[in-house]
């Protein structure tokens, strides 16, 4: 539901800022630049106004353009559109495809804005296929650079959209204070679209948290800001996300009017996806309003209008359906809508909407006392949550709320105590005026037991107040803790403890994309489709501490463990920020150098060894070590002259193996492999035998370090 809002801010994080006019693809001068920019900014604002088709077919205007001009900042641009549409399709593998190779490009142009664009953008795919780590890896490329260029404008967008991939994760403090900062940048810059967005996405937030009033407030908010801006899409998401808060709320007169307004403001900007896509909120409201039949036509008619077109929202069409079927207690059906579910999301990889399936699947199983069946399903079930790790943020956050609605129930308690005794008080009074005489004696009896009454009504409000304090810290305790465990373990996933790295499973999810990168490249200019690629190698680095075990008998692990921290920084100066630098085990680390030029490898090598043996390792207690490393590396493509894949264990079995005879030449030096005459030279298991072997009979080409 996010999509098309992120899509709406891409315009204002780029340099293009132009106004927003209709330029017909025919009357695009390729020779002005000018024509180009606003071909761009037509495309955009298509997109915005939800004409997706439109944007598709101005996009390839411009790719006649790109053919003909063949400039490589404006092939980067054309991925980048392509991708934006790409998203806005809900197709995320081939826009992460597009997005890299634009990535590339901008990288050696040195264009920051561009980069950092492309990086939120990424941040962004990979949130949307549930790769939460990898989005907020991303996010955090593009919120630095845009610190360094004081983007407050992008920073309020990016952080907004942190605060997504945090609360997914259920890192919900760490959301709330992304969302304040990007809220901050916002009103610093006095936008009122970045204030909305983040309103927006608060509102969110709270909804995931089941705060279901709080949201509201921030959907209204955004809601004003958009409406008086004219933002129909905007405004077409804030009353559809009003009518879902509306409809757990139980109101399902309002939340029907919002999903019905949703519905037409989508369907006015041809939007088409998400009008269908509330229309399954319709269908939600009929069902909990015991509308079954009219609940069904909705949900048919979305089916037959998704089906093979829109697989997101076949995904939720599937999910109301089997929930349907549940509740009219047809459980084959609703087992069949859950298998055919199931698989659409394995394809899909979409594990949360997995869930869903399976537990429609389990119920509808309980439901026929197929007992066995249902075992078999609940342990599937299982195995999907534990992928996404969602047991112990559901157990805790029920928790946390139990424990709030307890107190919550506590203070409502004592002010009815409180009411009551002011209701006492006033028959009190009304007797007092009946009888003067009597009331003489009663009005000295009623102050004191006022006084006294006042007394132990203020000692019962401290108790209750201590219980709360207590409750709250221990409320707020537990949360910190699932907090930092969340944290710990989404971290853990890709990052190495000790040294801070990444570990080798990052370096496993990166690579295949980057290989597949190069491989098209000279798969391009072999077919003479393209020119010569220029800087575009992979340089894949094995480094090892010299004789590290003896570090740890003689001085013990823990200055063996300063050791490897200071050496995990050494490295960090030798490599560039957009390079791969991991932790592989022990005293091993690998680096990538990305899309360089190979004679580089050489130069890179003796850079690294002279950085780790120029300068000695101090130690916490004063002592100063002499470190050195032993390095093998391997160029890749193997033959530049023939695209031969290749993966990533084959590349590191050949860097293993020049890595050996860097240590067999006295250990503190380089061996490199630069190149592979014939493919049958890396067909056999690759080793130090092999590599020697290959070297004699020259089909291989071996650089050293001079003197070795």
């Amino acid at each position: 539901m996010y999509i098309l809002r992120f899509l709406l801010f891409l315009v204002f994080i780029t340099s293009m800022h132009v106004d927003a006019q209709h330029v017909d693809a025919q009357q695009v001068d390729t020779g002005k630049k000018g024509d180009i920019e606003a071909l761009k900014a037509s495309i955009r604002t298509e997109r915005e106004l939800g004409d997706i088709q439109k944007a598709e077919l101005l996009t390839q205007n411009l790719q006649g353009i790109v053919a003909k001009s063949q400039t490589p900042e404006l092939q980067a641009d054309l991925a980048t559109i392509a991708a934006e549409n790409e998203i806005s399709r809900t197709r995320y593998s081939h826009a992460i495809e597009l997005l890299k190779s634009a990535e590339l490009t901008y990288s050696r142009l040195s264009n920051d804005l561009a980069l950092a664009h492309v990086y939120t953008m990424l941040g962004y795919a990979y949130y949307s296929i549930s790769e939460y780590p990898l989005s907020l890896d991303y996010y955090h490329r593009g919120e630095r650079i845009y610190k360094a260029l004081d983007d407050k404008k992008s920073l309020s967008i990016v952080g907004s959209y942190m605060g997504l991939a945090l609360g997914a994760i259920g890192d919900y403090e760490g959301a709330i204070l992304a969302y304040q900062t990007a809220l901050d940048h916002a009103v610093e810059q006095g936008s009122d679209v970045e204030k909305s967005q983040v309103l927006y996405s608060l509102g969110g937030l709270n909804a995931k948290m089941g705060d279901h009033r709080s949201a509201l407030a921030y959907f209204y908010s955004s809601l004003e800001i958009d409406t008086k801006r004219g933002m129909i899409q905007n405004i077409a998401f804030n009353n559809a996300l009003i009518a879902e808060s509306l409809l757990a709320l139980s109101d399902f007169e309002a939340a029907e009017s919002h999903a019905n307004e949703a519905i037409r403001l989508f369907n006015e900007v041809k939007s088409t996806e998400y009008a269908d896509m509330y229309k399954l909120t319709l269908a939600k409201i009929h069902i909990a309003k015991g509308s079954y039949d009219q609940a069904n036509d909705v949900i048919q008619n979305v089916l037959r209008t998704a089906n093979g077109r829109f697989p997101a929202l076949t995904l939720n069409a599937l999910v109301v359906a089997a929930q349907h079927a549940f509740l009219t207690n047809e459980h084959e059906i609703s087992i069949d809508y859950a298998d055919q579910g199931i698989k659409k999301a394995k394809q899909a990889e979409r594990l949360p909407i997995e869930v869903q399936f399976h537990e429609a699947k389990v119920n509808s199983l309980e439901a026929m006392n197929r007992f066995d069946a249902a075992f078999i399903a609940l342990k599937e079930l299982m195995r999907v949550k534990e992928k996404l790790n969602n047991e112990n943020k559901v157990e805790a956050i029920a928790r946390a709320q139990a424990q709030t609605e307890t107190v919550r129930k506590e203070l409502e308690l004592d002010l009815k105590l409180k009411e009551r005794a002011l209701e006492q008080a006033g028959l009190s009074e009304k007797l007092l005026l009946k009888n003067f005489f009597i009331g003489l004696i009663l009005i000295l009896f009623s102050l004191l037991f006022v006084l006294y009454r006042r007394y132990t009504l203020r000692k019962a409000n401290e108790r209750l107040e201590w219980k709360v304090r207590i409750q709250t810290r221990e409320l707020s305790e537990k949360n910190e803790q699932l907090i930092q465990s969340l944290k710990l373990i989404e971290s853990e996933s890709i990052t190495d403890t000790l040294t801070g790295l990444k570990n080798r499973r990052y370096l496993q999810k990166f690579i295949k994309t980057d290989i597949a990168l190069c491989d098209r490249e000279f798969s391009d200019w072999h077919q003479g489709k393209s020119r010569k690629p220029i800087g575009s190698d992979l340089l894949v680095f094995i480094v090892d501490i010299d004789d590290f075990k003896q570090v740890n008998d003689r001085f013990g692990h823990q200055i063996g463990d300063e050791v490897l921290i200071e050496f995990s920084k050494r490295l960090e100066h030798v490599f560039r920020q957009s390079d791969y630098i991991v932790r592989w085990g022990g005293e091993e680390f690998v680096a990538v150098a990305r899309f360089v030029d190979r004679k580089s490898a050489m130069v890179l090598a003796q850079r690294l060894v002279k950085a780790i043996n120029d300068t000695k390792f101090e130690m916490h207690d004063n002592m100063a070590l002499p470190i050195t490393c032993s390095v093998g590396y391997v160029c890749y493509p193997l033959i530049p002259t023939n695209v031969v894949s290749c993966h990533l264990e084959k590349l590191l079995e050949m860097s293993d193996a020049c890595l050996y005879l860097a240590k067999a030449s006295g250990k503190n030096t380089w061996v490199g492999l630069e190149s592979v005459n014939d493919e049958e030279a890396f067909a056999e298991d690759f080793n130090k035998s092999w590599l020697e072997t290959l070297i004699r009979q020259k089909r291989v080409t071996v650089r050293r370090e001079p003197g070795k």
